[in-house]
């Protein structure tokens, strides 16, 4: 069984597994996302759902990326989810903007996930969590609509006149946003 080195993780964000030190922090430990096999800690945390199969699946495949990519080793997986096809990982803001700037990094995670890969900013406000998720469109502002029934829903607006610009994405955005902050999401161009 292998041995759990999780607790170096969480105190010093080192891995010493192989002989090398690992920047990459995921919800599993190293040795587990380097192995594709999970230790007996992670498996029970799995097991009691502390951990989903959406975040090993992410820390397995990332952890692989990192081998290949010496940028992807410096990032944290904070959770991911996957919505419908596509997967959404949440990573620090630093890191988001660390993997935007690399192309080559991009397109290869969404060929290792087999999907389209969105990526958000953890522990961030309503309205730049819709900013990730419409990146690289720019948002003009994001309002808050009560209805009159009670519920509300969340109106982003976009600077462009092109609604051909989203395309089938909107759907996803939406799914995306409803599942991971209970956002009701409208998106509008200016006009």
């Amino acid at each position: 069984m292998p041995v759990c080195n999780n607790e170096l993780n969480k105190r010093y964000g080192i891995s010493l597994t192989y002989g090398k030190v690992m920047a990459l922090k995921t919800p599993i430990c190293s040795f587990d996302a380097k192995t594709g096999v999970l230790c007996s800690k992670c498996e029970e945390r799995l097991r009691s759902k502390d951990l989903t199969q959406d975040e090993v699946h992410a820390s397995i495949v990332l952890t692989r990326l990192a081998q290949r990519y010496s940028e992807v080793d410096k990032i944290t997986l904070v959770t991911a989810f996957k919505v419908e096809t596509d997967f959404v990982l949440v990573m620090r803001g630093s890191d988001l903007q660390l993997i935007r700037t690399h192309e080559a990094i991009r397109a290869e995670t969404a060929r290792q996930f087999g999907a389209r890969v969105w990526m958000v900013e953890s522990d961030s406000s309503d309205r730049r969590f819709i900013e990730n998720l419409l990146y690289p469109r720019r948002v003009l502002s994001v309002n808050l609509i009560w209805l009159p029934d009670g519920n509300k829903l969340t109106r982003a607006i976009l600077d462009s006149n092109r609604t051909s610009d989203l395309g089938n994405d909107l759907y996803k955005i939406q799914r995306i946003a409803k599942k991971i902050k209970d956002i009701e999401l409208l998106v509008e161009h200016k006009k």
